[in-house]
């Protein structure tokens, strides 16, 4: 808003020099240069206007204070999803940097990052119950998740966004969930939810070729898994294996189908 303003004072500060002036030469150049004068006077002010960046000190009481009100508010109505997730963004927030004035010397993450990113993710599973059909809220506590290396919470939540996503959305859904499967070591079902990404993305999304790499280096782990430290007993022990996800993903084919419908659904 001060920028506009200062826009509309070099306007009109124009429009005055243009229109004010009498016939003689000298005096429209007197003109002119009070003009300048006051524009300068005027931009330089506007720039003494300008917020200064918080300092991380600054920040933190913000953050601060901003999770207080919103744990008030959600105490006040702990059945609103609105004010849910606003608590948990503030928790985020407060688990994030503060802005650094210089680019080059980015602030340190907060010593206590994960206890706040901890107490999101309880935050947003209490938004899950308040109300399952909120994509934003699951989109989020995936998100959570996954910055806290919990990969195998993570991926039937991005599962089901990718499965039931629509149009544009699909290329990020399935790339998503390629990811936390990856990740989670669920190879098949990374594969298989990457292949359909390759297939809903634009041609010249950056990602493809990556994605590409990856499916190969999937492919050849699943076949060459690394060997555990302790040998495992012989017969059926009831463990999960890593390499077919046994924890309830389905198997995709060699070529690539996908995890649910072989990339149809939703088109």
């Amino acid at each position: 808003m001060k920028l506009r303003l200062s826009i509309l004072s070099l306007i009109a500060f124009g429009l005055l020099a243009a229109g004010c002036g009498g016939s003689d030469g000298d005096s429209n150049k007197k003109d002119s240069k009070k003009s300048d004068t006051k524009t300068k006077t005027t931009a330089s002010k506007a720039a003494d206007k300008t917020p200064a960046v918080p300092t991380a000190k600054e920040d933190r009481e913000n953050k601060k204070s901003q999770v207080s009100d919103a744990k008030k508010a959600f105490s006040d109505k702990p059945k609103d999803i609105g004010a849910c997730r606003n608590l948990a963004m503030a928790y985020v927030a407060l688990a994030s940097p503060a802005s650094s004035p210089d680019p080059k010397k980015p602030a340190p993450l907060p010593k206590d990052r994960d206890k706040n990113l901890g107490k999101s993710i309880d935050t947003l599973e209490k938004c899950v119950d308040i109300n399952k059909g909120d994509r934003d809220v699951q989109q989020m506590l995936a998100s959570t998740y996954m910055a806290t290396n919990k990969f195998e919470k993570a991926t039937p939540l991005l599962a089901s966004l990718a499965r039931t996503a629509k149009g544009a959305e699909r290329a990020n859904a399935y790339y998503a969930w390629g990811l936390a499967a990856s990740n989670a070591q669920q190879y098949k079902d990374a594969i298989a939810a990457w292949t359909v990404f390759i297939n809903a993305a634009p041609p010249k999304d950056p990602r493809v070729a990556q994605v590409r790499s990856s499916i190969t280096a999937l492919r050849a782990a699943a076949k060459n898994p690394p060997k555990a430290a302790t040998a495992a007993p012989s017969g059926d022990d009831g463990a999960a294996d890593p390499n077919t996800n046994d924890k309830g993903g389905n198997d995709a084919p060699e070529d690539g189908g996908s995890a649910d419908d072989k990339g149809s659904d939703n088109k």
